[in-house]
């Protein structure tokens, strides 16, 4: 029997090393595994911890991970990885200072996306009040200008008033009510005037104050790049035995950032092209539809 048994051992080693060979990802299942299902070349996987920090229960980021597989699935026309509790390689959710930062660098990135909003549409606001006001001015001129002519004309008429007709003349008369009336456009002309001064004063004002919230807003985004330099966020690391996730931004983020370590647990490295789903760094890609793209299946054929 223990002859039997040492025979067995290179024949062994043989088939785990073919099998390793033509299926590269198999080294990270059990030798046991690989012994009972000899044909089966899945790569076996299962979600060890979620840290309830992150607010997501264990079977929500199981079936994150089923479909996650599915985009390999689906973009190969095979199957090639299976979820077993028994996996060897297990993926664990480790919540640290890094998702922190990033919930931090979140908060703060939302924000000023809504300060920017609002001084955006303040902006809009005193654009249309500033148009409204030139309008406004322009028209008190014209009328300044045709009261000024008017007027004009009117005292030079009452000055000749002896050498048209008497005092009770019809046309003293006419002219001296013309003139009341000018002196009433006039009035309500300096009301508008003050009125005018008032609403500009108002918008000198409101001018000021969002220039202060835009002086405001660049200083945030000052402190803001200080606080957070542009830098590549790393999701997660696959380390042979197990893949770790510690920062993610929502679902979709995390399925993909769970199919994008499943792929390197396939035996694939990273591709140049932004839209596919080996690329080092997520957030061009289509988060919430993906489908893998070609350079990812020429990823997996160049492997083979």
């Amino acid at each position: 029997m223990r002859i039997v048994l040492i025979a067995l051992i290179p024949l062994l080693a043989l088939f785990f090393f073919v099998q390793t060979q033509n299926h590269p990802q198999l080294r990270y299942n059990a030798w046991s595994d690989r012994l009972m299902h000899p044909l089966d070349t899945r790569l076996r996987y299962r979600i060890a911890d979620v840290d309830p920090r992150f607010g997501m229960s264990k079977e929500q980021v199981i079936q994150l991970s089923k479909e996650a597989i599915q985009i390999w699935h689906d973009g190969m026309h095979q199957s090639l990885f299976a979820y077993d509790e028994q996996a060897k390689l297990q993926i664990h959710l480790i919540y640290d200072a890094r998702q922190e930062d990033y919930n931090a660098f979140k908060k703060t990135q939302q924000a000023l996306e809504h300060e920017s909003s609002t001084n955006q549409r303040i902006s809009s606001n005193l654009d249309v009040s500033k148009s409204s006001l030139e309008h406004m001015q322009r028209s008190l001129q014209q009328e300044q200008v045709q009261l000024q002519a008017e007027f004009n004309h009117l005292s030079q008429q009452r000055m000749n008033w002896s050498r048209l007709e008497d005092e009770q003349g019809e046309n003293r008369q006419r002219i001296e009510a013309q003139y009341q009336a000018l002196k009433d456009r006039a009035r309500r002309m300096e009301s508008n005037i003050a009125y005018f001064s008032q609403m500009n004063a108002q918008y000198n004002q409101q001018v000021s104050q969002h220039n202060s919230s835009l002086d405001r807003y660049n200083w945030n985004i000052m402190q803001a790049q200080k606080r957070f330099p542009p830098r590549e966020f790393h999701k997660g690391v696959f380390m042979g035995d197990q893949i770790q996730i510690y920062q993610f931004d929502a679902e979709d983020d995390l399925r993909l950032t769970l199919a994008h370590e499943l792929g390197h647990a396939l035996g694939l490295g990273h591709h140049a092209d932004p839209s596919a789903l080996m690329y080092p760094i997520l957030g061009e890609q289509n988060m919430a539809d993906f489908k893998l793209q070609p350079a990812d299946q020429s990823l997996l054929y160049a492997r083979k």
